[in-house]
């Protein structure tokens, strides 16, 4: 068994299913847009809204009541409403019902990727988010791919196209339910895991500590797995820090462990042998101790007192991820304002429409190709907080340039491919670095704070997924104006927005 932050590599089984549960997740929400000029060629930007508008709410709401909601629960009404969204586009007739099957296309993806990136906190956390993202990346590809074989190649209608990538809905419950190993083994798993970190450091630590606590910690130990082997749980469980692939970090154990350790045992050598101390910490253990829930015959385990949060307590850890949000939300911004409004007036010429739409396809094509070889790279190169950054200040660089170009056709020819495929590289490599970045700087284990006990890096990684797609609903709203624009600019007509 494959250790969630062990020296262990993790099960090919579960990598497999990340990558192909965000394979599928992406799809379908990628051949709506891959058909956004069949649903709406006058306002592209509004079917990019429409993709996006629900899956922000979704994740914005996702704090609050996702600890409620397990885990298979979601899983099942992800592919309900997939398969809705496939549905309702194919058999309908009007823009407004296309358009609805777009919106449950969006909520089914903003579910979708909030509980996998969640998910991924309870098994070995950069690779399972490495896997997770070259799949959302892959999932680009293959919808365009889906379009172009069956639409214009095959000769099917849009119609029958939707209708036949039903079939993933039922990979996507097959995957979750028959190739992933079940969440909440895993969950109990890391509980183990990090009561073994706690008490080796604090083995570690004995000399300092005083062997009087050390031993009342041994003690304390014994007594957990004595009882029904029930994991033992940590005041603190940071105290052992991990590093990037979730293995011990023994730089971190020794120095914020240390600390943490003696304020839980007493504070220092001379605290720690007060017997009046030593109870108050025997105490707080046993009380935490009873905080957890792992009923027989339950289908997830989760600390019980998570659901005593308030909102504002939870918006509160929410917004102290801005680190890794703001980069998500510039990047993401940028890329779709050039998908929804900038290269929708661009075409060789741009006079023909036949022109214009074959050049959007192609570019968010190469798009896609170039976010699945950067999402792919989670496991060969960690971005720094700088570089990070960095990246999406370039993207609104492409941004600029696009919109320029679309009006001067400085370089005007099937080369504009190229740069396309670079911010297909910049949004992926962002994606996937902001959230290996968090996988690796907050811990992967549960922490207790004054209102509740959680699991930090799953609350964290849920609640930052947020960010792009806040970006992404800016930009389509932009998108629209900025299709406007440019078709006055090129003398064209048929836009929904008059600039």
């Amino acid at each position: 068994m494959a250790a969630q932050g062990g020296r262990h590599q993790e099960k090919r089984r579960n990598l497999a299913a990340f990558w192909l549960l965000g394979l599928i997740n992406n799809s379908a929400y990628v051949i709506m847009l891959a058909g956004a000029n069949q649903i709406s060629a006058a306002a592209v930007g509004l079917v990019y809204l429409a993709a996006v508008g629900p899956s922000l709410l979704c994740k914005a709401s996702v704090p609050y009541w996702f600890h409620l909601v397990r885990y298979r629960t979601r899983m099942q009404a992800v592919a309900l409403l997939m398969t809705a969204s496939y549905t309702t586009v194919a058999l309908s007739s009007s823009r407004g019902w296309q358009l609805l099957g777009v919106v449950l296309a969006s909520l089914q993806s903003g579910l979708g990727e909030a509980s996998c990136l969640a998910l991924t906190s309870h098994y070995r956390g950069r690779a399972a988010i490495t896997m997770w993202s070259s799949g959302t990346g892959f999932a680009g590809v293959f919808g365009y791919a889906w379009v172009l074989l069956l639409h214009f190649l095959a000769g099917l209608s849009f119609t029958a196209t939707l209708l036949l990538a039903n079939a993933t809905c039922a990979a996507w419950l097959a995957v979750y339910h028959l190739l992933l190993e079940a969440p909440e083994e895993r969950a109990a798993q890391l509980w183990r895991h990090d009561s073994a970190d706690w008490a080796g450091a604090a083995a570690a630590s004995e000399g300092s500590l005083g062997g009087r606590a050390a031993e009342q910690q041994r003690r304390r130990q014994d007594g957990g797995g004595s009882r029904g082997g029930a994991p033992q749980v940590p005041l603190l469980a940071e105290a052992a820090g991990r590093d990037a692939v979730g293995e011990p970090d023994s730089s971190r154990a020794q120095e914020g462990g240390s600390e943490e350790q003696q304020r839980l045992l007493g504070g220092d050598e001379g605290a720690s042998s007060d017997p009046q101390q030593a109870q108050q910490a025997q105490q707080s253990q046993q009380q935490q101790q009873q905080q957890l829930e792992l009923g027989e015959g339950s289908e997830e385990w989760r600390p019980s007192k998570a659901g005593r949060m308030t909102w504002r307590e939870r918006l509160q850890r929410t917004v102290a991820l801005w680190p890794y949000m703001v980069p998500l939300f510039l990047v993401y911004f940028a890329e779709y304002a050039m998908q929804s409004g900038t290269w929708t007036a661009i075409g060789f010429p741009v006079t023909s429409e036949m022109a214009r739409h074959r050049f959007y396809f192609y570019a968010n094509w190469k798009y896609q190709m170039g976010v699945f070889l950067s999402r792919s790279s989670g496991m060969l190169y960690q971005a720094s907080r700088t570089m990070l950054w960095a990246m999406p200040i370039m993207q609104v660089g492409w941004l600029v340039f696009f919109l320029l170009d679309a009006v001067h056709h400085w370089w005007y020819n099937y080369g504009l491919l190229l740069p396309c495929f670079m911010t297909g590289l910049l949004g992926g490599a962002v994606y996937v670095n902001a959230f290996t970045l968090i996988s690796k700087e907050v811990p992967p284990q549960y922490r207790e704070f004054p209102w509740a006990l959680l699991h930090w890096q799953e609350f964290s990684l849920g609640a930052a997924s947020l960010a792009d797609s806040l970006g992404v609903a800016l930009a389509d709203v932009c998108g629209i104006l900025i299709q406007g624009c440019l078709f006055k600019a090129n003398g064209l007509e048929g836009a929904d927005f008059a600039c």
